[in-house]
């Protein structure tokens, strides 16, 4: 019995601690433009991009700290370092999908890195 107990409490600490992958080098499921993609999130079609690693290309409209933001509206929460481009340019950021926030209006992603 105590070794059983011994074997599920190392199943459950190797589980527990074991690291999350890295979203960042996964490869893009879709490619989608940003006004696309937030029209789409907006009207309630999240169960097709959701938890979803894709690439969006669009607009920059701002970039605050870690946060870049695209027209219309998807604030991308970007991994690591990285240069920020200047408001106006086009750009293609790959990300994980995590849901649209009612309360800001706008699509959120993490783990997203600059193509």
């Amino acid at each position: 019995m105590f070794i059983a107990a011994a074997a599920l409490l190392g199943i459950g600490l190797f589980l527990y601690f074991k690291p999350s992958p890295d979203r960042s080098v996964e490869e893009a499921a879709l490619r989608v433009d940003a006004k696309v993609l937030y029209m789409a999130m907006s009207t309630g079609e999240v169960t097709t991009y959701l938890n979803e690693v894709i690439d969006v290309t669009g607009v920059i409209k701002g970039v605050d700290g870690q946060t870049l933001m695209l027209q219309p509206g998807i604030a991308c929460r970007m991994e690591g370092e990285f240069v920020p481009p200047s408001a106006g340019q086009t750009v293609s950021i790959k990300g994980r999908v995590l849901g649209f926030d009612d309360m800001f209006g706008e699509v959120q992603l993490d783990f997203a890195v600059l193509e």
